[in-house]
């Protein structure tokens, strides 16, 4: 072959245009394709190594409770990384099967709708779930808060369909003061991004292992780095803050407003579509002892520390009605916002009207029980978190608002008066304790006091009494609460001081409400003390929880020592088949009450028991 012709047979012709322009098509194609195929890859082998624990806003109460659900503490790394030390919902259990007879409210928002600085006992969920069931006791009802400390609507909306699979009939809402500083926030070191758009997309791919993943990474580079930001120092309240000053008007400020007020619309729309009732409260705040933390000069408006000073003139001078609206402009123009400018209370009540949502008067209840219809530091423990006689107001003014609306039922049968909740309500010194070493862990910090001046008041504390001390263990982990009650319960009970006793089992009787041994040791200090009357009602409120044998038994031995022997037969009835053998005390005692009642037979049948010579029921 001729050096010509081997030259043509290399040489290859170009193709046509069609096919260059496929070729094309097809390598961006595979350019665009690839990282997605990479991404996905690597989704699949993140869930099938089951990279991470599950997020899933709700998980099984444990062992010993298989059919109940709680909050899963983890929900909140959806919002924080681990390194943060992240805030985490209360502990609130409820059953995996909605009973025929339940009525199921869920309550939502931040620290204050989670009871801060208090714990469990003193959640004004717990406190309306107490006086529904004693109102409505023919039905199941469960209130199950899923608050917790620095979230916003964005945390709100985000878990509306997961608590729309648990079938609500209705939910509380009272959020609005950390709509800035809360995870997503606009002003908020945990927000991701400034257009409402691009987060809402964020949180519906949150879910994704691989962005989880991302996140962790991102965590660990930023403690990692020498000059890394800390993550874990000061309070939780001074990490969240990004904008240390959001003048009243600016943009930033604007955005923030738009920000609650479309999430909020969006949170109403989909419950209110779904059927289920919705109840949001005003927000409220201590205006007249906690002066502005940041005050800016803006345009027109006054710097909010010279209207603050006019506000305590005009207090001073009697003029309380003009003071009220000098405190609350002061408020508003605080920029730096951990209160709720009244622009949110607005919207709230626009909102309500808009979808016919009840509105909860929460101000009025607030100031009506306020000197001179000024809230200040009588309800307030320091810039908005109620005292126990704040949260007790919060759950009366919840309780209100639903009984005038006709929710549950459109007749409310008369219940106990609030004021006798408070008497005897769960909640002692040592919560007390807590909640103000809790306060005075935050006022020593900033914004509270410079950065500079933070720590120095809690590094030098030393307890003045036993009391404080059993507190301190417990705020740093080093005791139980629940533990630490009952272990108070114990001393009091050795010195024969009952009641004291009664008032430490009461208060885990409120904290952790799904433990039917806590109730049996409560009711059993009395009984010991013949002191039938007050066990009464323990005994009862435990069948709630779990019927027992002991338990009827107990109420057995009760009505036949009042003499009611239909009573004694029904409950010494409903305990014979709940012991694994014939109780020789529950058959003698069931036979005594038949013939007290006049049912010889029947005594004589049970008598029988005892010594096997009939198999026949009585």
């Amino acid at each position: 072959m001729s050096m010509v012709k081997r030259l043509k047979n290399k040489i290859k012709p170009a193709p046509i245009p069609d096919q260059a322009a496929q070729n094309s098509w097809l390598f961006y194609g595979i350019l665009f394709l690839l990282p997605i195929i990479l991404l996905a890859s690597l989704e699949v082998v993140l869930r099938a190594f089951n990279y991470s624990d599950s997020q899933s806003l709700f998980i099984t109460a444990g062992e010993d409770y298989p059919g109940h659900l709680i909050a899963n503490p983890d929900v909140s790394l959806r919002y924080f990384h681990k390194q943060d030390n992240p805030p985490q919902p209360r502990h609130d259990q409820f059953l995996k099967q909605k009973p025929a007879n339940g009525y199921r409210i869920f309550m939502l928002g931040g620290s204050t709708a989670a009871a801060w600085p208090y714990r469990e006992n003193m959640m004004p969920s717990r406190i309306i779930a107490r006086r529904l069931a004693d109102a409505f006791p023919e039905k199941q009802i469960e209130v199950v808060n899923l608050a917790f400390s620095a979230i916003n609507t964005y945390t709100l909306l985000d878990f509306v369909d997961e608590i729309l699979q648990q079938t609500p009939d209705a939910v509380l809402i009272y959020s609005g003061h950390n709509e800035f500083y809360g995870a997503l926030g606009v002003g908020s070191s945990k927000s991701i991004a400034d257009q409402r758009w691009l987060i809402r997309v964020y949180l519906k791919l949150q879910h994704l292992k691989t962005l989880i993943l991302l996140k962790d990474f991102i965590a660990w580079f930023e403690s990692s780095t020498p000059d890394g930001l800390s993550l874990t120092g000061g309070t939780l309240m001074q990490r969240m803050v990004n904008e240390k000053s959001i003048p009243y008007d600016s943009a930033l400020y604007q955005s923030g407003i738009e920000q609650f007020s479309e999430n909020m619309d969006e949170i109403i729309a989909r419950f209110k579509t779904a059927g289920v009732n919705v109840v949001v409260s005003e927000l409220v705040s201590n205006v007249r002892n906690h002066a502005p933390f940041v005050s800016t000069s803006v345009a027109e408006l006054a710097p909010a520390n010279e209207v603050y000073k006019k506000a305590q003139m005009l207090d001073r001078d009697g003029q309380f009605q003009k003071a009220r609206e000098f405190y609350y402009r002061a408020k508003d123009l605080d920029a730096l916002r951990f209160r709720a400018p009244e622009q949110i209370n607005d919207i709230i009540h626009k909102l309500g009207t808009e979808y016919d949502v009840p509105v909860v008067p929460m101000k009025a209840y607030f100031e009506q029980n306020s000197p001179n219809g000024i809230i200040g530091n009588e309800l307030i423990l320091e810039h908005l978190h109620p005292n126990s006689e704040g949260y007790f107001l919060m759950s009366e003014a919840f309780i209100d608002t639903m009984r005038l609306t006709g929710m549950i039922a459109n007749e409310w049968p008369a219940a106990m008066a609030s004021n006798d909740y408070r008497k005897a309500w769960g909640i002692t010194a040592l919560d007390h304790s807590i909640a103000q070493f809790s306060i005075m862990k935050l006022k020593d910090n900033w914004p509270f006091k410079s950065v500079e001046a933070s720590g120095k008041e809690i590094e030098n504390y030393k307890p003045a009494s036993s009391i404080e001390a059993l507190a301190m263990d417990v705020y740093y982990a080093r005791i139980e609460l629940v533990e630490a009650h009952l272990q108070l319960a114990r001393e009091f009970e050795s010195k024969g001081d009952i009641d004291s006793a009664q008032s430490e089992y009461r208060a885990v009787i409120e904290i952790f409400p799904f433990d039917q041994s806590v109730y049996r040791a409560a009711a059993w200090s009395l009984l010991k003390a013949d002191r039938i009357d007050d066990a009464l009602p323990i005994i009862k409120r435990s069948l709630r929880v779990k019927p027992t044998a002991e338990s009827y038994k107990w109420l057995g031995q009760i009505y036949f020592r009042y003499q009611d022997y239909l009573q004694a037969i029904k409950y010494f009835e409903l305990a014979l088949p709940l012991y694994s053998k014939k109780n020789p005390q529950v058959v003698s005692l069931l036979a005594q009450a038949y013939e007290k009642n006049g049912q010889s037979k029947k005594a004589q049948q049970t008598r029988e028991l005892l010594s096997g010579k009939s198999s026949t029921s009585p």
